[in-house]
């Protein structure tokens, strides 16, 4: 089936082929064909593989050394494994060269697949709205605090210390020159210390990520409990991956979500480009910035898909603008449409436990070993976590090189040398005791 290359025939589908070609089995269909010509044997090609396990095998064959590397990287973009559909579905041509829809009557598919991007994101987050992609995540937090400023006419925000220290840089660079104050929450024990945040009068909003920083799930719910009867609003971030295993943004009073969309079908690719998720609460939509489709009906009653809840000021005042957002993601965002259909509501928590699993069985296994410890007495990670070591960081890192691991490796404020580790679903067994077998060896 040229249409479906990837999906085999069911048995019903091939009963009614061979109803069609007048014939009750494949075998009288075949029987034209002499006894000594079919094979009887089985084809001796081993067991059946799923389609990771096959691109492995053709990956060690054809020795290449750019996959032969096995990622323990994670701090944001993570390596989860992206179904090759994905990939084929994605480069068809109406959609790799598609361009802004602003003229709905000739965008109904790039329109259609962007509603449903919103959709899905709506659900997994349990918010009200989600506009059609930003930049990355680290911007979503940027225009997330642009929105609460707007809003509540204060011009304070405080943000978590455990936020991941690339998208605080991004946040204050966006919000330099203007006229913002950015107050710092402190950490204890690798999480924020939510007893550091005292009168709030005067704050725009409070930004928490979870799991955070180090990995660690932070306690969400209690700045929902903070937030909830005054003006401030409570900006939520994290991978949202973890969604699908833990409370949603929603469900914990949350105003904002924004995350980094990477991790739903689209590869590491050296750090970019990237998909900025946000979603909202309904009280926030004209604040919105970016693209937002709306679904409608036209005068003849058949549903149609529009731009919406956008003023021209979007696309040529830019001085009255809501934000100085002007394009987005729309290929990386049809990307995580794709995969998060494929995945549906069992895939993405299968998924997030098989990570979880493996990390755990990581962590543990390496605190087995001498000069290793997690940085901070707490398992509560889903598939990233830190190491404490005797070993210098760049020494280790260069030591993993060689052996084809890469990890992330930094000294922390305290000259403490830190090994940063994510591990997804594509992390084997012997991936995982091969990195044990090298922090083992390495003196």
């Amino acid at each position: 089936n040229m249409n479906h290359p990837y999906i085999p025939i069911t048995k019903e589908e091939e009963r009614e082929m061979l109803h069609e070609c007048g014939v009750a089995s494949f075998s009288e269909l075949i029987s034209i064909i002499p006894e000594k010509f079919i094979l009887q044997d089985d084809l001796d090609i081993g067991k059946s593989l799923s389609e990771f396990e096959i691109e492995k095998e053709l990956d060690k064959i054809i020795n290449n050394n750019a996959t032969n590397n096995i990622c323990f990287m994670g701090r944001g973009i993570y390596d989860h494994y992206v179904p090759k559909i994905v990939d084929f579905l994605s480069s068809r041509s109406e959609f790799y060269t598609a361009y802004t829809p602003y003229q709905a009557e000739v965008s109904q598919g790039t329109l259609q697949y962007l509603y449903e991007y919103q959709s899905m994101i709506c659900e997994l987050t349990d918010m009200d709205i989600s506009n059609a992609s930003l930049y990355d995540g680290a911007s979503a937090i940027a225009e997330a605090c642009m929105i609460a400023t707007s809003y509540t006419g204060r011009n304070c925000i405080l943000y978590s210390s455990a936020i991941n220290e690339r998208h605080i840089d991004v946040l204050k660079n966006l919000l330099s020159g203007k006229d913002f104050i950015l107050k710092r929450i402190p950490s204890k024990d690798g999480i924020t210390d939510f007893n550091e945040i005292n009168n709030i009068d005067d704050v725009a909003c409070i930004i928490c990520q979870s799991p955070n920083k180090n990995g660690l799930i932070e306690d969400m719910e209690k700045v929902g409990d903070i937030t909830k009867n005054n003006k401030t609003l409570f900006i939520s971030t994290g991978d949202p991956f973890s969604l699908s295993i833990l409370s949603t943004p929603g469900s914990y009073g949350a105003d904002i979500f924004v995350g980094e969309g990477q991790v739903f079908g689209n590869y590491m690719n050296y750090g970019g480009p990237l998909l900025g998720i946000i979603a909202i609460k309904d009280k926030y939509k004209r604040k919105l910035p970016g693209r937002v489709v709306g679904k409608t009906l036209d005068k003849e009653g058949n549903v149609g898909y529009v731009l919406t809840l956008q003023t021209r000021e979007q696309h040529i005042r830019k001085e009255r603008a809501t934000s100085n957002i002007c394009t987005n993601q729309g290929l990386l965002a049809l990307r995580a449409c794709i995969y998060l259909s494929l995945l549906g509501k069992n895939g993405l928590p299968y998924i997030a436990n098989i990570s979880f699993q493996k990390a755990q069985y990581t962590a543990t296994e390496i605190c087995k070993l001498s000069n290793y410890q997690l940085k901070y007495k707490n398992n509560n990670f889903i598939k990233e976590f830190l190491i404490k070591t005797n070993h210098n960081y760049k020494d280790l890192r260069n030591h993993c090189l060689k052996e084809k691991i890469l990890i992330d490796t930094f000294q922390n404020r305290l000259k403490e040398n830190i090994i940063q580790i994510a591990v997804t679903e594509k992390r084997s067994k012997e991936d995982i005791d091969k990195l044990i077998h090298t922090l083992k060896i390495f003196n």
